[in-house]
């Protein structure tokens, strides 16, 4: 793309030259994001104005969010580096990948206590900042209220994490009910209940070490629900993690009473309201359990990759892109939850009661570690896999993976 860049400027010069106007080059800002994202026409709209203002061409390549990492690598490798990447800073940092850009964030003036707790933990690596927030999620609970009229339970019966699988049972007996709830094979959802339950996969000591906890008892605990929702028929048979479209529509269609997710899911269920289930729809907090508890928190960052070419424009472009006004935009016309606290003043988040719920969950949501260590990340996912087909308990899979997490890191 550069070289087309390049070539195409210089046959610019030359006929410039010979017309005796010769015109300089505009400089190319080299960007990738995930494709829902390039496709926002907010962001369209944020690129143009960059290139206006700052007499630059920027050119954004659309990727799947998840093959990210491996473009800014195999880009490097081949000495034509992206300028400003979309991922999650902290896990780009941990492999090599990200500049540091706490200098940056001094001269530009930004402070930790401008974002959401987590979302300035996805763009830390070992107390240095890599990135820039630009969008946060979390996991909540939706519920049908009719299905729990219809069993005899209120909202505060979901609240408990040691009686939840109790409520659940009762739940499936509902009269229209197929199953009490929809069950995930994503990992990022696993870690969600984890998290409410009290439980982690790995805690770091004040010098930055760190240690896996996959057999603390309440993470056992929370796994263990998550595969007898599954093996008992209590929830549905583990849906894909990029199946939620068949996953919302279970819950919309009534033959589920609770579906785990994140606020991309609000405005299906939104018209839903107006057609199926009427003004049914409950978001609620995740079953807690004792001690630390909070959810997962979903969003990614920005980084500026190593070797940047454009480093200076790179970050001017990201903040271009996390500007306070562009996020309130695209928490309204795409459902993205902004990273920056103070966005959460403007009425939006207020008069909309399910997306007030949602936010309120936002304080307590952490980062999913793993994805900073892509082979234990991939080990959790077979664990999961294996407790959720009934192929191995939680107690025994988790044991097994506290193994290979000690031996791996030693």
């Amino acid at each position: 793309m550069r070289r087309m860049v390049a070539l195409t400027s210089a046959f610019a010069l030359l006929t410039g030259c010979a017309s005796g106007t010769a015109a300089a080059p505009r400089p190319a800002l080299s960007v990738v994001l995930a494709d829902d994202w390039e496709t926002a026409p907010t962001v369209r709209q944020v690129v143009r104005d960059f290139e206006r203002d700052h007499e630059v061409r920027v050119q954004v390549q659309a990727a799947p969010f998840s093959q990210i990492p491996d473009l800014v690598r195999n880009a490097s490798d081949l000495g034509d580096p992206f300028d400003l990447a979309h991922w999650h800073a902290f896990a780009a940092a941990a492999d090599g990948l990200a500049e540091p850009l706490d200098e940056r964030w001094r001269v530009a003036g930004l402070r930790a206590a401008d974002y959401l707790p987590g979302a300035v933990d996805d763009v830390t690596w070992e107390g240095v900042r890599y990135g820039v927030p630009l969008d946060v999620n979390a996991l909540v609970l939706l519920a049908s209220a009719d299905a729990l009229r219809s069993s005899g339970l209120a909202p505060g019966d979901l609240a408990d994490a040691e009686r939840f699988l109790e409520v659940a049972r009762t739940l499936r007996d509902a009269d229209g009910v197929e199953h009490a709830i929809t069950v995930s094979a994503s990992s990022w959802t696993a870690y969600g209940w984890i998290r409410a339950f009290g439980g982690d996969v790995l805690v770091r000591d004040p010098a930055g070490g760190v240690s896996f906890t996959f057999d603390d008892p309440r993470t056992i605990a929370a796994v263990e629900l998550l595969g007898a929702l599954a093996t008992e028929g209590i929830g549905t048979p583990p849906f894909a993690p990029d199946l939620s479209l068949d996953a919302i529509q279970s819950l919309t269609t009534g033959s589920v009473a609770l579906h785990a997710t994140g606020s991309w899911d609000l405005p299906v269920t939104r018209r839903a309201r107006d057609s199926t289930v009427g003004d049914d729809l409950l978001v609620l907090p995740l079953p807690r359990g004792e001690g630390d508890t909070g959810t997962v928190l979903g969003g990614s960052s920005l980084f500026v990759p190593r070797d940047a070419e454009q480093p200076d424009l790179a970050f001017a472009f990201a903040l271009a892109l996390t500007d306070a006004t562009v996020a309130r935009t695209l928490a309204e016309e795409e459902g993205r939850l902004p990273a920056r606290v103070e966005v959460y003043d403007d009425p939006l988040f207020r008069d909309q009661p399910d997306l007030a719920a949602f936010v309120a969950q936002l304080p307590d949501a952490d980062v999913m570690p793993l994805i900073a260590y892509p082979e234990l990340a991939a080990a959790f996912s077979a664990t999961l896999e294996r407790v959720l087909k009934g192929q191995q308990d939680a107690a025994g899979a988790l044991a097994e993976l506290q193994e290979l997490a000690e031996r791996t890191t030693r």
